[in-house]
């Protein structure tokens, strides 16, 4: 039966307490974070569900038949149990054999960062299994890369001041890592980043806002080392929820548990870090005739056309979200028509690749591109589209023979998919709000003197 979509909320979040309802705190940051907290009796089709046993004696059996009935209503949902800090190793070993683990006290910021980290990593490994599928279906799988894993142990950077926190995370990483550096300052911790490849920095507890804090923040947004997975270790859990409010990364463990979870955490962040990457490479793979147009690298209209039907399919099913986003170039600069072909060119080619893994950049028309993004709201997408505008609007592209640069025009417009509505009909209602460029308008006549 198909579910309508709804473009309000990021996504659906069931929350399974003991008590008579979800936390008012937690409803409160999941509605500021754009996620809809819904009570278990309608958990059908959830995204998430996070399972509050705050307070509530761990039982394995119990667990079990919890994930089992959430599984079963929604097969596509992860499950995160919220815990007391003071939770025995052993409970927390039961609860992690069927989802995320995370202590809570007061403040839920840590676990809206893992949410958001866990819907799209979602996103990403469906966008994989539905261009598996289009790329199957036209027999041209064959031109694009294998996705495999490196299945060594992983190579792990700890950062933080000396301590009982440091000794305990030296002593349970050895026995699980590849190779282990421990560093005490940030400028340490990026001169080895730089000089060495890391699958995890863990970051020990600091107090304050500090030189370490801002770079997990700028680990994130760095090109080459955001690959890099970060584990924050805090004293107790509202260290934690202030670490991600700082922009940590979005795995975290308390000191108390380091000696007999770290381990096993940093060979399963390893596996999930390496995957990730490879489902990106994938994605970003540019090769096959119908496939990729060879002059801008983005994909054919055709192809658009194929994908993005099934990917209309898949958002009918399951309810959530979908936009489409336009982008008009033209040359503004007078001058040579080749060089200004060129900068049209250089400009799609940036398009596709400021835009996230999981979105599909095609070409419409010439000078027209679309930019489908799945499991996304039209509020989302209007961001992105802004980042988008603001790159090309600021890049000097390709270079005549004087020397100068040839700026482009951009314009934008986005459309959200609507329920029983095609993707032809989706871009569409996009392309009537798209508005002409200057150099596109038809000529103004003049009336005669």
């Amino acid at each position: 039966m198909a579910i309508s979509s709804n473009q309000n909320y990021r996504a659906s979040i069931a929350c399974i307490t003991a008590s008579a309802g979800p936390d008012p705190s937690l409803t409160e940051t999941c509605a500021k974070a754009g996620y809809k907290v819904t009570p278990s009796s309608t958990a059908s089709g959830a995204d998430i569900a996070l399972i509050d046993s705050r307070g509530a004696r761990v039982v394995t059996r119990r667990a079990a038949q919890i994930a089992e009935a959430v599984r079963r209503n929604s097969p596509d949902c992860a499950l995160i149990f919220l815990v007391d800090p003071s939770l025995h190793t052993s409970e927390y070993a039961t609860l992690r054999r069927f989802g995320d683990v995370l202590p809570v006290e007061q403040d839920f910021e840590h676990v809206i960062r893992r949410i958001r980290e866990t819907i799209r990593l979602r996103n990403v490994a469906e966008e994989t299994g539905e261009r598996l599928k289009s790329l199957s279906a036209i027999n041209r799988i064959v031109d694009f890369p294998v996705i495999a894993t490196d299945p060594s142990p992983p190579r792990v950077l700890i950062v933080g001041p000396p301590g009982p926190a440091a000794m305990d995370t030296i002593n349970a990483v050895g026995q699980h890592a590849e190779y282990c550096a421990c560093v005490l300052t940030a400028g340490q911790a990026m001169r080895a980043l730089e000089h060495q490849p890391f699958d995890i920095a863990v970051f020990l507890p600091t107090s304050g806002d500090g030189a370490i804090p801002a770079l997990t923040r700028a680990l994130r947004r760095h090109p080459k080392l955001s690959r890099t997975a970060i584990l924050q270790i805090a004293e107790n859990p509202d260290g934690l929820a202030a670490g991600a409010r700082r922009g940590g990364g979005a795995d975290f463990l308390i000191q108390p548990h380091i000696s007999a979870v770290l381990g096993s955490r940093l060979s399963l962040i390893a596996r999930r870090t390496r995957l990730l990457g490879a489902m990106r490479g994938f994605l970003r793979a540019c090769a096959g005739d119908g496939v990729r147009d060879r002059s801008s690298g983005v994909f054919t209209p055709t192809f658009l056309g194929q994908h993005g039907a099934r990917l209309v399919g898949r958002a009918e099913q399951t309810g959530r979200s979908l936009s489409v986003i336009l982008v008009r170039l033209a040359d503004q600069t007078n001058g040579h028509r080749e060089n200004g072909r060129r900068a049209l060119y250089q400009g799609a080619r940036l398009l596709g690749r400021i835009t996230r893994a999981e979105d599909m950049t095609a070409r419409i028309a010439p000078g027209i591109f679309g930019i489908l993004c799945p499991a996304t709201t039209t509020a989302d997408a209007d961001r992105i589209a802004l980042r988008v505008e603001g790159v090309l609007s600021n890049t000097a592209f390709h270079r005549d023979t004087k020397g100068a640069p040839r700026a482009l025009e951009i314009n934008v417009a986005v459309a959200g998919h609507e329920h029983g509505a095609g993707i032809s009909e989706t871009i569409a209602a996009a392309l009537r709000q798209l508005p002409e460029t200057e150099r596109s308008k038809p000529p103004q006549r003049q009336s005669p003197q």
